[in-house]
């Protein structure tokens, strides 16, 4: 069962509490983060990164989670989520975008603006949580390089093979393609 660890600062305590009853609803194992009332001088960093930390955690135990952040600023949740190491915190637009940032860079946390309408802000959130990364070396061999820059501070251009063994990528700059 798919865990989704919601948390909502005080611009979007009301619609991260509705949001959560749409997914306990729907089957998902929900665990809520946040003040348990609206607190008009909480701030968002706290809960942030408590959904981050437990996304991660529950990710590296092998559990299928997911963080859900509502907050008065969207993108202010989207940098304090990201300072967690290995979540991928984005905010989107669409279910189409939603899906599309699971497939592409197997984000974890969905971060939303407090002022979203319920249904759009579900819509995403659904499609968030029940879509996957594409199953391709391409998508790995990226993620593992962001993993590693979060990590190590460099991207030392390993590449990601179908066989077991990994080889070292000669980055030449004059034999590469000009950009468009």
């Amino acid at each position: 069962m798919t865990r989704i660890h919601f948390a909502a600062d005080h611009g979007g305590y009301e619609l991260g509490r509705r949001l959560q009853a749409r997914a306990e609803a729907s089957g998902f194992d929900v665990v809520w983060h946040g003040a348990d009332a609206l607190d008009p001088g909480d701030d968002y960093p706290v809960f942030a990164i408590r959904v981050g930390r437990a996304v991660v955690a529950d990710q590296d135990a092998g559990v299928d989670a997911f963080g859900v952040l509502v907050v008065d600023e969207a993108v202010a949740g989207v940098i304090a989520a990201n300072k967690v190491n290995g979540a991928r915190a984005v905010t989107t637009t669409s279910p189409r975008a939603a899906a599309n940032a699971r497939a592409v860079v197997d984000a974890n946390v969905l971060v939303l603006e407090g002022i979203a309408f319920e249904e759009s802000a579900w819509l995403n959130l659904y499609a968030f949580v029940t879509s996957g990364m594409a199953q391709t070396v391409e998508r790995g061999r990226q993620i593992l390089q962001i993993e590693e820059y979060e990590n190590a501070g460099t991207i030392e251009g390993w590449a990601v093979q179908l066989e077991p063994e990994q080889i070292a990528v000669r980055h030449d700059a004059a034999a590469a393609p000009a950009r468009p």
